[in-house]
């Protein structure tokens, strides 16, 4: 019997947090598998018990059998989620029950025992933390003797606790890092993705963003129509007419300042068709590169926009001109639809990846799944690059596009 199944791991911007917070979300993923283990147990042998009463009838075993596999499914259905959320593993899209039993059965004494050990690490942290800051504080420390072969020191029992609380959390931390791993490689094990799974969900990915790609080209092609046939074309239309009467008056001061209007006319095309080349592709990116084409952004928006260029070289084209694109986007639709007063842009590089910060103080509020960030999206996605939206209500509003550089 086949059920669906899946999960999404988060991805988050990378820097520092994004080092520290892994560590933390690893933690809370042993220790709530810890906590689901120990209620798993007790109800995989109630069920296996209810199952063996029920087989040799047939009428009990038709009852018993739904109802075992459905609370096999919400047991699951947790433990999915906790794997996807907090350990960073997406299970296949399509599972057996029997393999998640499997799964369950074999997780069971990993979850008990490592959970035990990494609660008591985590406590004694505590309690060397705590115990070490009470002592310091109330002036009851006492020496103690630390005696080592050939050393033999006098040391604080308040610093014994301060400075070795540390070193136990951060132990504790690595040791949960371990289970994760430990678990992650179980659940590959057992419910996959194996390598059709990920091929499937590949082609599915860039099947998505070829589509996407088409649906924007679509988009940007029927925006440049409109600027043309509402702006240059209006404008064309009058300078023929301008300079029709002025080629057909006989009155040469009137024909002179219907040439002067038709001068200025002139003037005001070519300044929108510089406008629509610009917002297609301006050529500052290709010639100084995608700093400067933000701070050509800067300078035509109406709210103030700073830009903080931390690369240490050139990306490639394509990674460039997307990365311009969201970043002028986000500005746009955060001076029109957020009410920002400052906007900031970060370009940072890590790891072969190009991570464009866009922030503003806006109302916040932004969806996601909005036609603006929306298509954002999937113009980072034709790049098998990540886009992440943070924006409480209130504000601030944080876009953050990945883009790999290799």
């Amino acid at each position: 019997m086949r059920t669906d199944g899946g999960g999404t791991a988060p991805s988050g911007p990378r820097g520092p947090a994004g080092l520290v917070l892994p560590a933390f979300r690893h933690t809370a993923g042993v220790l709530l598998g810890s906590a689901t283990a120990l209620v798993a147990a007790p109800l995989l042998f109630a069920g296996a018990l209810l199952l063996a009463a029920a087989r040799p009838w047939p009428a009990a075993w038709r009852v018993a059998h739904p109802a075992a596999a459905a609370g096999l499914d919400r047991l699951f259905s947790l433990d999915r989620w906790r794997l996807a959320r907090l350990l960073d593993h997406e299970v296949a899209a399509r599972y057996s029950r029997r393999r998640a039993l499997e799964y369950l059965l074999c997780r069971l004494p990993l979850s008990l025992l490592g959970g035990y050990a990494l609660f008591s690490a985590l406590f004694l942290a505590l309690l060397m933390g705590g115990g070490g800051l009470w002592v310091s504080l109330s002036g009851t420390s006492q020496p103690v003797n630390l005696s080592l072969p050939g050393v033999n020191l006098w040391v604080d029992s308040g610093v014994i606790g301060l400075g070795g609380a540390p070193l136990v959390l951060a132990a504790a931390m690595a040791g949960a890092a371990v289970l994760a791993a430990a678990e992650r490689r179980l659940a590959r094990w057992f419910l996959g993705p194996g390598g059709s799974d990920l091929l499937e969900r590949r082609i599915a990915e860039l099947t998505e963003s070829r589509a996407g790609v088409v649906r924007a080209v679509h988009e940007e092609r029927r925006r440049i129509e409109r600027d043309l046939h509402d702006g240059v074309q209006q404008r064309l239309v009058a300078l023929a007419m301008l300079l029709g009467r002025a080629r057909r008056g006989t009155d040469p001061r009137r024909s002179a300042e219907l040439v002067r209007q038709a001068h200025e006319e002139s003037q005001q095309v070519l300044g929108e068709l510089r406008e629509i080349a610009w917002r297609v592709h301006p050529a500052v990116l290709d010639e100084l590169g995608l700093a400067a084409a933000l701070a050509g952004v800067a300078e035509r928006s109406s709210v103030p926009v700073r830009v903080h260029d931390g690369l240490a070289r050139r990306p490639d084209t394509d990674v460039e001109t997307a990365a311009y694109f969201v970043a002028r986007e986000a500005i746009t639709n955060a001076t029109k639809h957020a009410g920002a007063n400052a906007i900031t842009v970060t370009l940072t590089e890590e790891a072969a990846v190009l991570i464009v910060r866009i922030t503003d103080d806006g109302s916040g509020g932004a969806d996601p799944a909005g036609p603006g960030l929306k298509g954002l999206a999937r113009r980072v996605a034709a790049l098998d690059g990540r886009l992440h939206v943070h924006s409480p209500a209130g504000g601030p509003t944080v876009v953050t596009a990945e883009l790999p550089c290799a």
